[in-house]
This record gives C-alpha cells, sequence and structure tokens, in this order.
C-alpha cells in the first residue's frame, strides 16, 4: 500500500505539471521580457501586388497584428517566382525583387508610429526598448541575383539582411526540394554567393534548398544558417520538411531551424484537427535531437502559413501558451522566440565586421 501511495504521490505532480493551465497574465509578463522574432512572412506579394490578385485586407500580417500578439519583430520576405534562368529572366527577378524592398519600407513610412525597418540584432533590441515593432527585409529566392555576384552587395545595400537560396525551382544558385540534382547542390556560382554573403553580413537561409544543397550551405559557411521556415521531416515525412542529416549539420553550423507555423508542414490530420500540440511535437523533436538553442519559429503567415490555435500574427502569444503547458522554461521560449535567432545574426555581423578590418 506504501508503495502505492509513493507512486500515486509521484506521478500526480507530473500530470499536474503537464497539464497546467497558463494565464494570459504570465503570457504578457514573459512577452514583456523576451524579444520575439518570426523570421519569415509573404505581406509583401499583397501590398505589393493588389492588382495581380493578392490582398492584405484579410492577411496575417501587419503591425497591428504584432501589436495584438505580442510579436517583436518579423522578417518580411521579397518573394520572387522561380522562371528562365536566362538574361530575360534574371532582369525581371531583379526588378521584381526591388519593387518589394522598396514596397515594404513604404509600409513602414506609412507606418513610423508602429514600425521601423531593422539592418541588425542591435537595432531589433532597440525597438523592442522603443515599443516599436521591426520589420527586417529578406528575399526569397536568389534567382534576383542572376549569374551576377554584385548584386548581393546590390541588395545588401538597399537593406536585405538574410536570403533564401532557392524556391520551388532550381536557380543559378542550387537546386531546391522540388528538383533535386539537377545541378547537383549549390552551383560554382552558389558557392561564390554564400562567400559573398558571409562578407558582407547577409544571414544565409537554406528552407526550400535541396538536401545535398543545404549540407553543403552548412559546410561552406563560415558563420551559422538558418532554415527560415521548415519542419521537420522526423515527424512529419514530406519532403520540403528538414531530415535529421541537414538538422544537424544546421546545429554544428551554430545555426537554427525555424518551424514554420504551416498545417501542412506540420500535420498529417485533416485541416482543423490539427492543434498547436502537433507543432509543439517539431519543437520537441528538434531539442532533442539538437538541444533547445537550434530552434526558432518562421510562420510563413500570407504564404501558406496558418493553422488552427494560430492563423495570423494576431494569436502568436498561442503558441507561446503551448510552449509553457509543455513544460518548457522561460529561458527556454526566450531562446526559441528570438535569442537564437539574435545570436545568429550577431555571428554574422562579427564575421563580416572582422572582413571590413
Amino acid at each position: 500500500m506504501k508503495r502505492f501511495i509513493l507512486l500515486i504521490m509521484t506521478i500526480v505532480p507530473l500530470i499536474s505539471a503537464a497539464q497546467r493551465q497558463v494565464t494570459d497574465a504570465e503570457i504578457e509578463a514573459l512577452h514583456d521580457r523576451i524579444i520575439s522574432i518570426d523570421t519569415h512572412n509573404d505581406f509583401s506579394l499583397g501590398y505589393c501586388f493588389p492588382n495581380a490578385g493578392f490582398s492584405t485586407a484579410k492577411g496575417q500580417v501587419s503591425f497591428e497584428m504584432m501589436i495584438e500578439g505580442r510579436l517583436d519583430c518579423a522578417v518580411f520576405a521579397a518573394y520572387i517566382d522561380q522562371g528562365k534562368c536566362d538574361e530575360a529572366g534574371h532582369e525581371w527577378a531583379r526588378n521584381r525583387a526591388e519593387t518589394m524592398v522598396a514596397g515594404l519600407k513604404r509600409y513602414v513610412a506609412e507606418n513610423e508610429d508602429k514600425g521601423v525597418v531593422v539592418y541588425s540584432a542591435a537595432e531589433i533590441e532597440r525597438a523592442k526598448q522603443s515599443g516599436k515593432r521591426a520589420m527586417m527585409i529578406s528575399i526569397e529566392n536568389c534567382y534576383c541575383f542572376g549569374t551576377d555576384l554584385t548584386a548581393v552587395e546590390h541588395f545588401y545595400n538597399m537593406g536585405v539582411r538574410m536570403a533564401t537560396l532557392t524556391h520551388n525551382g532550381a536557380n543559378e544558385i542550387a537546386d531546391t526540394c522540388v528538383d533535386q540534382g539537377v545541378k547537383g547542390g549549390l552551383t560554382e556560382f552558389g558557392r561564390k554567393v554564400i562567400a559573398e554573403m558571409n562578407r558582407l553580413g547577409m544571414v544565409i537561409d537554406v528552407s526550400h534548398a535541396s538536401r545535398l544543397a543545404t549540407l553543403q550551405a552548412a559546410e561552406l559557411s563560415e558563420v551559422p544558417i538558418i532554415a527560415s521556415h521548415s519542419g521537420v521531416y522526423g515527424v512529419r515525412a514530406i519532403r520540403r520538411n528538414l531530415t535529421d542529416k541537414e538538422i544537424l549539420a544546421i546545429a554544428a553550423k551554430g545555426g537554427v531551424v525555424q518551424v514554420a507555423i504551416v498545417r501542412s508542414f506540420i500535420s498529417n490530420k485533416p485541416k482543423g484537427e490539427e492543434s498547436l500540440a502537433d507543432l509543439v511535437a517539431h519543437v520537441d523533436y528538434l531539442v532533442k535531437l539538437v538541444g533547445v538553442d537550434h530552434v526558432g519559429f518562421g510562420s510563413d503567415f500570407d504564404g501558406g502559413g496558418g493553422m488552427r490555435g494560430c492563423r495570423n500574427m494576431s494569436q502568436i502569444k498561442n503558441v507561446t501558451r503551448a510552449l509553457m503547458e509543455a513544460g518548457y522554461s522561460d529561458e527556454d521560449i526566450a531562446k526559441m522566440w528570438g535569442g537564437n535567432t539574435l545570436r545568429v545574426m550577431k555571428a554574422v555581423e562579427e564575421y563580416a565586421a572582422n572582413q571590413r578590418r
């Protein structure tokens, strides 16, 4: 009987901890103390090209939503469709990227009371202190670089601080997850792009890249890299998600896998039956495999992102609630929501600064 009582006394606290109901006040207090960063969204499509059928009217991203969801910083991507790898295609892609970067800056100018463009980790930290939302600009699909290495610096000078090497089609830099093997991973030009991004201080993003290209980028980069919006293949076996080998390579370089808040990446349950527990399952897998220092979040809102429990940026706090209720500490959540990304950015910036000396 005594053994039975002792066993019950041991189990009950564990059950209680797992089922702990987190209050709104606890979540708000935590967000007061941390910096939260979402590393990928596609707001620029709806904002820059409303005449093409895109719209932000029912979108998932805005400074207002960031304020409501207590999201401090978001990486806004200039998304480029993959076209033909020829001179005309490259010129079109470059013009489109320039249009989108300029458009994102215009959005900030129109909402300067709420947000600010940031170009460094320190500026994200200052934006948090000032109470403004931070926008960092990225490019999704380096197709816009064409075969011109000077394009990397051109876009860096425009304010781009992160770039996704590919999208859903091979470009002059690398293969992608949907057509692996066309060029054998990274091309020779792609290797030069990696080095140039390192030199300038632009974060390398391998979401969408092929298995081989991801491994090669992790090996070649002198600084940590990220996957800005991906899932875990070991939890959901689709080609868009990262295998253990890729995750281990990113972590070995000090990088971060940003879990996408995308239903199709996270769960194979019918639409509407998924939950944030499915998202936490990807986090759990990553933490077990490589540790909490290599986990982050990238929503992919306005680009296919959203799932039950977190439909837009105004519901970002629900992810925090799910993590707290799953037993993650405040320190762990602070790392996952922004600390790990800031660490990568600082390492990238420090390396680039050393190259200029």
